[in-house]
């Protein structure tokens, strides 16, 4: 018989490794030759397996090929278990000897286990804040904002978040509250993970406030009840916190008015409690007494800064009130193109010209009454295309009309004062505004250049939006006598967009006939010829028409 030898024979790993693993774990083990003494702790120790937890591998004895009569055992089965053909289990870190006998068969393996390495944590690849766009808000309403993440294994986890706003105010949640400041706003959302983002919120602005009716008779001590509808710059009709207010006469807070006892003319006034949005009705109270659709009423002056015609022109038509009429008869001015309240306003086209002739495009009026004291107001669309023709400064045809106020006729004003605004070229295409007035024997203040520009992108009217223009005018006070009859204490005042644009306060102009006097002004138009022409159709839009008896204390 031949002397047995012992021998640590290196099995190739590929024969390790084709042993598989029903686990789905790749089943590589390191095996170190016993030759070397690595790792070898206890005798008869043949091989050592490197495994990590989770992984088998098939042990083969290195001194029989025979697989039956072997017995397998560990010393530590919690660590590396064996099964009866020697496929061996790393179940948990440490380390384990796996022992095989029997059949002349007696070697034992080094079995080392070690915890898997661990995957890299996750990170966050993309960062956004929904919704990112679109968002439109009036003050007051509320949008709630949420962060999405992509992460790196495509799982999701919990993200913390902290939130801020440039405008309005916006809880840790993400809640964002609109404030009553109208503009583009930024939501920001910072994430732990160090990313960031934005979002924007348009909130709206409020337009106007239409007060319904606009006029109205009643009896003393009737009651009439008013509602308010409005208009945002986003389109919306929500309505805001509103307060009503009267001149004379009570109003309750949801707008019931009640009639005093004393007959004349009114206003109720509804008003934005957080901006400066408002509108004014007029009432005429009369002597009689009942309800505001019976009794009696009387016709009285209307008081000094009261409005006593309004139109914005929403039933597709010219209104007429309280003797004001328009005189104005082409039915396509009144368009639904465009409207700064509802759905109507007045349209002056001005159809392109050849240089050198002349654009038109008018409406006249006539309050119904002569006034030497007179305000009014209107919004006004300047077209985007606005450009004033290039013209010779010194030449015809540089001057476009704006407004005129006069008393009966137009063409002879011989006794009567008329007053017009017109606009003048600038070097740059845009117009210097013109003042003048004028009676049978004076030119009291014109040609009067402003001496800023008046119509232009750097103008007090800019095309391509909506403008406030309003007008206060007062005649000179009348002394008696003849030529030098008036006190030199007329007024006039042009604001654009609340910003007083043109003042004169010492001027000396009225009728030099003294039987006008106090009956200075009934007629006039908007807008007019336009004598230098436009080379390309140039339309313009006039809105929310305010007349007042006086000064509205502007």
């Amino acid at each position: 018989m031949f002397p047995l030898k012992r021998y640590a024979v290196a099995l190739p790993l590929c024969a390790l490794a084709a042993c598989g693993s029903d686990r789905g774990v790749n089943p590589v083990a390191e095996k170190v030759a016993a030759d070397s003494g690595a790792g070898i702790a206890s005798p008869n120790v043949v091989s050592r397996f490197d495994l990590l937890v989770g992984q088998r591998v098939t042990i083969k004895p290195r001194t029989t090929t025979r697989t039956s009569r072997l017995r397998w055992s560990s010393n530590n089965a919690g660590v590396a278990g064996v099964n009866s053909t020697g496929t061996v289990t790393a179940n948990a870190t440490g380390t384990a000897t796996v022992t095989v006998s029997g059949g002349w068969v007696a070697e034992n393996y080094t079995v080392a286990v070690t915890a898997p390495a661990a995957p890299p944590a996750p990170t966050v690849t993309s960062f956004t804040l929904q919704p990112a766009t679109g968002v439109s808000l009036l003050p007051g309403q509320t949008q709630q904002f949420a962060p999405a993440a992509s992460w790196s294994d495509d799982r999701q986890y919990p993200l913390s978040v902290t939130y801020s706003a440039t405008g309005g105010t916006i809880s840790s949640t993400g809640l964002f509250t609109a404030g009553n400041t109208a503009g583009r706003f930024s939501v920001i959302a910072t994430c732990v993970c160090g990313l960031v983002a934005t979002s924007t919120v348009d909130v709206g602005q409020l337009t106007t406030l239409r007060i319904s009716p606009k006029t109205v008779a009643l009896a003393a001590g009737a009651t009439q009840q008013f509602a308010t509808t409005a208009l945002w710059s986003t389109g919306a009709t929500t309505l805001p916190p509103i307060s009503y207010s009267a001149s004379v006469g009570t109003v309750s807070p949801s707008g019931l008015y009640t009639a005093p006892s004393t007959p004349g003319t009114y206003r109720v006034i509804v008003a934005h409690t957080n901006g400066s949005a408002r509108d004014t009705a007029l009432v005429t109270v009369g002597g009689g007494t009942g309800t505001g659709d019976g009794g009696t009423t009387t016709t009285t002056t209307t008081p000094s800064g009261a409005m006593f015609f309004s139109d914005d022109f929403d039933n597709g038509q010219r209104n007429t009130a309280n003797g004001f009429r328009w005189l104005g008869t082409a039915p396509d001015m009144i368009s639904n193109q465009m409207a700064f309240n509802g759905t109507h306003s007045m349209m002056f086209q001005y159809n392109a010209k050849p240089f050198g002739e002349s654009a038109w495009a008018e409406e006249r009026f006539d309050m119904g009454r002569y006034l030497s004291e007179l305000a009014f107001e209107y919004m006004i669309f300047v077209p985007a295309n606005y450009k004033h023709r290039n013209v010779p400064a010194n030449g015809a045809g540089t001057n476009n009309k704006f407004f005129s106020l006069w008393r009966d006729n137009y063409a002879d004003n011989t006794g009567s004062w008329q007053i017009s605004v017109g606009w003048l070229r600038t070097n740059d295409y845009e117009s210097y505004a013109a003042m003048h007035t004028t009676t049978a024997s004076c030119n009291c203040i014109g040609p009067y250049a402003y001496p800023q520009k008046f119509i232009g992108a750097n103008a007090a009217l800019k095309p391509g939006q909506w403008s406030r223009v309003r007008v206060y005018v007062k005649a000179a006070t009348y002394r008696g006598g003849n030529n030098d009859a008036f006190t030199s204490n007329g007024v006039i005042k042009m604001w654009i967009n609340n910003t007083l644009f043109y003042s004169a306060s010492n001027v000396d102009f009225s009728n030099n006939n003294p039987n006008f006097v106090g009956t200075t002004l009934r007629n006039g138009y908007l807008m007019g010829f336009a004598n230098t022409g436009f080379d390309e159709t140039t339309v313009f839009f006039i809105d929310a028409v305010r007349f007042y008896a006086g000064n509205p204390g502007w």
